[in-house]
């Protein structure tokens, strides 16, 4: 007769590991929008993930492994879907020891026809643990002492352990005709400081900084790089000598954005499309190199580009939101996170 052993079980479903094998790694493979990935200093990544599973979209911050794996736990404005559209960008964390987290909030209540402009725009500060538990340093739109109206900001990084460093943007949303819907158009005005120090915070502007893209911090505080919009070239300022000087000019022609710094060596994006992504270089440490990170070839004449890379402190590895589509159709994978170990 037939022998009846133990019934079969199943063991776990959750992902262990990442989706390909080295040097291009996609970590996340949702159908909504993941977006604007950091470094923690434990090593995690965080980023901006939408949550298509609550009926309210927010977008909230994920925190995966370095390696790669599912999701540890997210953060978010609320445990549950509710009335508002909640978001969580532009994650800072601090490299000081303090363990606390920088980010922009923004909030809207979800009515019949959604507002084109947040309600609720503002930088917070809020310890790494809990990053819900926030106090707000600044909101939008902010009148700047050059005289310009900051309605957004994009690159926010930590200066040093009291200090913020950001892009103030212009932010609009032209209809393309009458009855198109509305686009979001973001262009860099100047690069701004915001001192948390005092009781109330002091935002101060980078002189010749005019129409900046992105900023990133260098080996110290007294050094910011920075690129402009429709620029071809990489800049570096240096607060103790007042002195803008060029680090890398691409040549005419060539857009340039979203630099990052780590351990010496510059990460910036190249062409592409503004605000989808383009190519990944890499300058120095050596004067003069720039290899290029591209994506893999194959994959049925698809396309990949990143925005913006956010390198490792070993400068070994960088994540970015990566967006993917085929070079005939244009149609579009969403975005998603992507781990490039560099050789």
């Amino acid at each position: 007769a037939c022998e009846h052993g133990a019934p079969f079980r199943s063991s776990g479903y959750s992902p262990t590991e990442p989706f390909n094998v080295p040097p291009l790694i996609r970590l996340t493979l949702n159908p909504g929008d993941e977006l604007t990935p950091a470094w923690l200093p434990d090593g995690q990544i965080i980023y901006s993930a939408e949550r298509i599973d609550r009926a309210d979209h927010d977008r909230c911050f994920a925190f995966m492994p370095g390696t790669g794996a599912a999701i540890s736990h997210y953060g978010c404005r609320t445990p549950t879907s509710n009335d508002s559209l909640d978001a969580f960008l532009e994650a800072a964390p601090t490299a000081f020891g303090d363990e606390q987290i920088a980010y922009v909030r923004e909030g809207s209540y979800r009515l019949p026809i959604p507002p084109l402009s947040p309600g609720v725009n503002a930088i917070v500060v809020a310890p790494l643990t809990d990053p819900n538990a926030s106090t707000v340093v600044q909101t939008f739109p902010f009148f700047a002492p050059s005289g310009r109206t900051h309605w957004g900001i994009s690159s926010l990084r930590w200066l040093d352990a009291s200090r913020l460093v950001y892009v103030g943007e212009d932010v609009s949303y032209p209809r393309p005709c009458s009855m198109c819907p509305p686009d979001t158009v973001r262009v860099g005005l100047e690069i701004a400081i915001l001192d948390l120090a005092p009781a109330a915070p002091v935002v101060t502007i980078v002189a010749g900084t005019d129409g900046a893209s992105s900023v990133t911090v260098g080996a110290s505080s007294d050094t910011i790089y920075f690129t402009r919009e429709n620029d071809a070239v990489v800049y570096r300022h240096m607060f103790s000598s007042g002195v803008t000087d060029t680090v890398h000019d691409f040549g005419a022609g060539r857009l340039v954005r979203d630099v990052a710094w780590a351990a010496g060596r510059l990460f910036v994006v190249v062409d592409g499309i503004p605000d989808i992504g383009g190519d990944v270089h890499i300058l120095g440490p050596v004067p003069g190199t720039d290899p290029l990170v591209q994506s893999p070839p194959g994959g049925g004449g698809g396309l990949l580009w990143f925005v913006p890379p956010a390198p490792s402190e070993d400068d070994r590895r960088f994540v970015a939101q990566g967006y993917a589509f085929n070079r005939d159709t244009t149609i579009a994978s969403g975005r998603e996170i992507w781990l490039f170990e560099l050789p």
